[in-house]
């Protein structure tokens, strides 16, 4: 036992002992470590400061875009459109704010055919086909007064001012019509004739130009100071609602502005689906679906048309149109959100109101090619009362906006000097027991404005000479029946329209609370 104790092993010195000199080296190091780890929290400090102060200001920029967007979402679950509960006359008096190139011309010419019928007073410019504002306080239209100095219908083109009110009755309906911002804009590069200018080709030529969005934006260089620069610049739409250039609804004043259209107008025509807002439109102001018949005014067909734009220049156009595109799918939900409210006898009526526009349209094309031809009648059914279609209805269907302001300038003249209006060529409307125009009391005559308002030149005036008056017939009570299942084929109105109307109810699934409008 005492040899085992004897032969243990000694015990080794350690294998990796370091000298003085490595531990010197080491200790400089982690010294030359602590300093540069010092130098960096110097230098990082103030970078990390600011950083965080961006991120600060980011976070409220978002969450006042939050904050927009709630308001906006309470905002459109207040405007729903709602129809007339009961409709025990209908509502003549009425505001249409004009937007260029958004089909507005078909709508001043179905209006201003109904305020002809209904014997309406008409706000009519001294000159031109728009009514020009001016920015003097005591100042309003520079129109030409009725007798009574009393008014029911603006139609003529116009910026939206509160000021109109000044004007108009306190039961007055105020509507306008939107579309789509990548068509209107096609429609103005080639209403301007942009293309032709630069000297762009090819079946795509406006969505070339948004390759480079500098051009559009740039005040001083790209294609310069045109009418058409202009206007996309200051989201043209969005400027004939009164709204200011580049504004959007993250700046308190376009909201506030936006607040003033959701309270004071009743609805808003889309552009795309007509067919469904005209029928709104209808229910809204317990009008006859005869009042909403139209043929197409000032359509225009160009190689691009149809042709959608790529996401590149559709994401610069939204950019440099941002408004214009908030608003449009901002009124598009709202429509499709009261048409869902109303159930599936609202597209039944749009379906049949499609139905009789082809067949009005179709008698109307006949009229052109056959001396004689039979009225049409279209019976009494669920959705309207019966009436004759003739000749007449035809002229007045095909005359153009300049011919209908010719016609209230006439019927004017003869109520100012007192003259009856057999007296006066070309001034007879076509339903014969129609009531009597309303009555305005205690609305002084409007001073003459001074300056112009700066807007889209009307496009060229068509000299159509008056038709000749001839008394139409009103058919009451015929028996209700559908239309002949032998109806020839016609031109069908609408067709975009017609094709997705139900697809788009069945995709919609609206919730309860609907979403803020989309972030462009």
């Amino acid at each position: 036992m005492m040899q085992g104790h004897l032969n243990r092993p000694r015990l080794s010195q350690p294998k990796f002992a370091m000298d003085r000199k490595k531990m010197l080296m080491l200790q400089s190091v982690a010294v030359l470590l602590v300093i540069v780890a010092f130098m960096l929290l110097v230098y990082e400090y103030p970078l990390h400061k600011a950083r965080q102060q961006q991120v600060g200001e980011q976070t409220e920029g978002q969450a006042q875009a939050q904050g927009t967007g709630v308001q906006m979402q309470s905002m459109q679950q207040i405007i729903t459109w709602r129809t007339a509960p009961s409709c025990d006359h209908p509502k003549n008096n009425f505001v249409f704010i004009e937007v260029n190139r958004a089909g507005s011309t078909t709508i001043q010419c179905m209006l201003m055919r109904y305020a002809y019928n209904h014997h309406l007073h008409v706000i009519l410019p001294r000159n031109g086909l728009e009514l020009k504002w001016i920015k003097d306080s005591g100042a309003a239209f520079d129109d030409l007064p009725w007798a009574d100095g009393g008014y029911n219908v603006i139609v003529h083109g116009m910026t939206y001012k509160w000021k109109v009110h000044d004007v108009m009755p306190q039961d007055t309906s105020y509507f306008s019509i939107l579309r789509n911002p990548e068509n209107h804009f096609k429609s103005m590069f080639h209403y301007y004739d942009v293309g032709k200018v630069l000297g762009i080709t090819g079946k795509n030529q406006a969505s070339k130009i948004l390759k480079n969005p500098s051009a559009l934006t740039d005040k001083k260089g790209g294609i310069g100071e045109t009418q058409f620069v202009t206007s996309v610049r200051m989201s043209a739409q969005a400027r004939d609602l009164g709204f200011g250039p580049g504004t959007d609804f993250d700046q308190p004043k376009s909201l506030e502005k936006f607040r003033n259209i959701t309270r004071d107008f009743g609805m808003m025509v889309i552009l795309e689906h007509l067919s469904e807002s005209l029928v709104l439109l209808r229910r809204v102001m317990c009008w006859e679906l005869r009042d909403i018949l139209y043929l197409d005014k000032a359509v225009t067909t160009y190689s691009y048309k149809d042709i959608p734009m790529g996401s590149r220049q559709l994401s610069n156009l939204k950019m440099i149109n941002k408004i214009d595109f908030q608003l449009y799918d901002f009124f598009n939900q709202t429509l499709w959100k009261t048409i869902k409210g109303l159930g599936p006898e609202f597209l039944e009526e749009v379906q049949y109101y499609r139905e009789v526009n082809i067949e009005v349209a179709e008698y109307c094309r006949q009229i052109e090619t056959e001396e004689t031809i039979a009225k049409l009648s279209i019976p009494a059914g669920k959705w309207t009362t019966g009436f004759m279609v003739h000749q007449r209805t035809c002229e007045e269907l095909k005359l153009q906006f300049e011919d209908w302001n010719t016609k209230f300038i006439m019927r004017r003249n003869a109520e100012i000097r007192g003259e009856s209006e057999n007296d006066v060529t070309d001034t007879e409307g076509t339903e014969g027991d129609l009531p009597p125009p309303p009555k305005v009391d205690n609305l002084p005559p409007p001073p003459i404005p001074k300056e112009k308002e700066d807007n889209l030149p009307p496009p060229p005036k068509v000299d159509t000479p008056p038709p000749p008056p001839l008394q139409e017939e009103k058919v009451d009570n015929i028996p209700s029946s559908p239309l002949p299942d032998g109806k020839k084929k016609g031109k069908k109105t609408d067709k975009k329209s017609q094709s997705s109307a139900k697809d788009i109810l069945n995709e919609m699934n609206v919730p309860d609370e609907l979403p803020s409008a989309p972030k462009q």
